[in-house]
């Protein structure tokens, strides 16, 4: 992409002299020239590593060529961010070119807003391989400071809680950093340019050098919004909130599992979270990839369902953590099942007009299927409308597709009280909804129902695929800067951990799920089957001396399999409706190791 004529200015929004540049900010295939413009009677100052300009910066006096001499030289990347023992500085960084400009009166003071543009040019050496880019530019005090600084260990740091204080895990409003946020599309350079306000996310990734970070779109600071369509996979082109998760905090170092596990949540019953990877840039130098996320709030549920932000209650695990509106109401819930007996056909009837259990047991087999480590006890959250069902949203999957022998459904049932991953507290709802037949058989059946479905490897496999494919090309750059992963090498050997998960996963949980529900294959056969000969659909009524799962499947006369499904059985009768799209002819049906030919007109 060519640079814009001259004549052909953005100004940035803002009060007072507006500093106009002759070309915007994104990615450029060659260095070119840039003009800087503002009111005749007042003069430009600039900097090139990120600051505020002030009356002591360069002056700008001609138009500037836009190569390695703009480069920020402050080596922020030499600061330390984390304890000694995760700390990491490699020899030297990436850049790219991030000018910041104001008008100054003669006696230098400022007299307008601060214009903001970062380029991106690849003859430089300055490419992203095909993804997007942020470029974050901030006061290096709002940043580095030890005692405001978000990034640094700081005054908050006790070495005796190396891995739980400092800084960066400090939180709220006071931990707010004003910033300056641009995106850009690789395509064509569409995206963002506005000011925001910046806060260190997450849990363990706050302490480490390549941290999590969330933006904040605010009137305060120009814009309510951040508005671009930032994600394919949802309509939306406005948000309050947007998340950055890094790459080289996702467990083992493979980086793209929870960019797997958003893939499989969009298509369940459940709310989950639109994913994107992209290349960040703070203060003119590398960062690293990063993976740009919808913020599950209230803020994410009015621009999905509609509704004000005020009218929903969001909750983050089982304690009744308020996100987001009141949380009373789910803490009332929890104290009521603990002593409540759900095997009672009225008490499950309760249950079922608190909780939307479609959506409780979609979000249970996907967490569940993945062999999430980081969960029960931590990253649950559910939601309601005004005092309506609660619904559960899956955001979080970085502990996840890699330990197939983790024993998840004694993990998710689990009552001694270890704090994490599991407690008796955050399995107690699950566990009392188990003791109901007719919930474990819809728990079950929708289980298998998925495992011969949607968590298919044939299914799976292309988001893997897809996801390892976006980042390949970036990861050496990821590297170099965070020394996480080791090298490409290295990670193409590592992710291959989650293909072999995935690969052989629909086994070993059907596996899983025998041995955990003491299910047998025998003592069951089909007591009614009706009509016969049938046109459309097939009536049974299944017989079995016990709780048992069992496959029903359909064969032609040639031995050909047309049909396979996982039935769940309860004690005595049980009712299945079985659609017959077949030519007209013989078949033959087969329930478990019984047959039984049934004529099709």
């Amino acid at each position: 992409m060519s640079a814009l004529p001259l004549g052909t200015l953005l100004a940035e929004q803002g009060t007072g002299q507006k500093v106009t540049f002759s070309a915007t900010g994104g990615f450029y295939d060659a260095s070119f020239e840039l003009a800087l413009q503002c009111n005749a009677a007042y003069q430009i100052r600039y900097t090139i590593n990120g600051n505020t300009p002030t009356g002591a910066s360069a002056l700008y006096e001609a138009p500037l060529w836009l190569d390695e001499d703009l480069y920020s030289k402050s080596d922020i990347y030499t600061i330390q961010t984390a304890c000694d023992e995760l700390f990491f500085a490699p020899e030297t960084v990436q850049h790219c070119i991030t000018l910041r400009a104001a008008a100054f009166d003669e006696a230098g003071n400022r007299v307008g807003s601060v214009a903001t543009q970062s380029y991106f040019i690849r003859s430089l050496g300055c490419d992203t391989h095909g993804l997007p880019v942020m470029a974050i530019s901030a006061d290096s005090l709002a940043l580095f400071d030890n005692d405001t600084g978000i990034f640094v260990p700081g005054r908050y740091f006790d070495p005796a809680e190396a891995y739980w204080t400092g800084n960066f895990y400090q939180s709220g409003r006071e931990w707010e950093r004003l910033v300056n946020v641009e995106f850009y599309e690789p395509t064509d350079n569409s995206g963002i340019n506005q000011q925001a306000g910046l806060r260190t996310h997450g849990g363990t990734c706050r302490r480490q050098t390549q941290k999590g970070l969330k933006i904040y779109a605010r009137d305060e600071y120009g814009k309510k919004r951040f508005k671009h369509k930032f994600f394919e996979s949802i309509p939306n082109e406005s948000f309050k909130h947007l998340v950055m998760k890094p790459f080289s905090y996702q467990w083992f170092n493979y980086g793209i599992q929870d960019d797997i596990c958003n893939r499989m949540a969009a298509h369940l019953d459940v709310e989950s979270v639109a994913s994107r990877p992209m290349v960040m840039f703070l203060n003119g130098e590398y960062w690293g990839i990063y993976y740009l996320k919808e913020k599950p709030d209230a803020h994410y549920l009015e621009d999905h369902f509609g509704n004000e932000d005020t009218d929903y209650n969001v909750v983050s695990n089982w304690y009744g953590y308020q996100v987001d509106g009141d949380t009373t109401g789910f803490v009332e819930m929890m104290r009521w099942v603990k002593d409540c007996d759900l095997t009672q056909e009225e008490q499950y009837a309760r249950i079922n007009e608190m909780i939307d259990v479609s959506s409780f047991i979609d979000y249970y087999c996907l967490e569940l299927f993945i062999a999430n480590n980081d969960w029960p006890a931590n990253n649950m959250r559910c939601y309601q409308l005004d005092d309506g069902k609660w619904r559960w949203i899956f955001f979080d999957g970085d502990d996840a597709l890699t330990k197939m022998d983790f024993d998840v459904l004694e993990n998710a049932t689990s009552t001694i009280n270890m704090g994490w991953p599991t407690d008796s507290r955050s399995t107690l709802l699950f566990r009392k909804l188990l003791e109901n037949k007719e919930f474990s058989k819809r728990f079950l059946t929708r289980f298998f129902e998925l495992l011969s479905s949607q968590f298919t490897y044939r299914v799976t496999k292309a988001y893997y695929d897809d996801a390892a494919a976006l980042v390949r090309g970036e990861v050496p750059s990821q590297c170099e800067r965070f020394g996480l992963p080791l090298s490409l090498g290295q990670w193409e050997y590592d992710i291959t951990a989650v293909d072999r998960f995935l690969r052989t996963r629909v086994e070993n949980m059907m596996d899983r799920l025998r041995d955990f529900f003491e299910a047998e294959d025998n003592n069951t056969n089909i007591q009614v089957l009706y009509p016969n000969p049938v046109r459309d659909e097939l009536h049974l009524i299944l017989w079995s001396d016990g709780f048992a799962m069992n496959d029903i499947e359909v064969f032609d006369l040639m031995g050909r399999k047309l049909y396979s499904q996982k039935v769940v059985l309860m004690e005595g009768e049980n009712y299945l409706d079985l659609s017959c799209p077949y030519a007209s002819g013989i078949y033959v049906l087969r329930f478990g190791n019984k047959t039984q030919k049934i004529v099709i007109q």
